[in-house]
């Protein structure tokens, strides 16, 4: 027997913008400029290149760097982590 509880299929129905939510009203992403650089952490990532197609490296080098700026905001410091675009041409 089913729990009442539980439905029978999950939904992921607004899972997105509500953790959007709390992410902005805790300030997850947000850089404060005014913290000491003791207290910041910076990522500089380049675009990926153009000369390919994009393949799992691509997946691997940004899930790394996410990683990296996850545990640091967790370690308290402000991260700076800007994506880098190559929109030449």
């Amino acid at each position: 027997m089913a729990s009442p509880n539980l439905p029978d299929k999950p939904s992921l129905d607004g899972l997105e913008d509500r953790w959007g939510a709390v992410w902005e009203a805790d300030g997850t992403y947000r850089f404060d400029r005014t913290k000491e650089r003791s207290e910041v952490f910076s990522i500089d990532t380049p675009p990926p290149t153009v000369s390919g197609s994009l393949h799992v490296g691509h997946v691997f080098s940004y899930t790394h760097t996410d990683t990296i700026a996850r545990y640091q905001r967790m370690q308290g410091k402000s991260v700076f982590y800007p994506m880098g675009w190559d929109d030449n041409g």
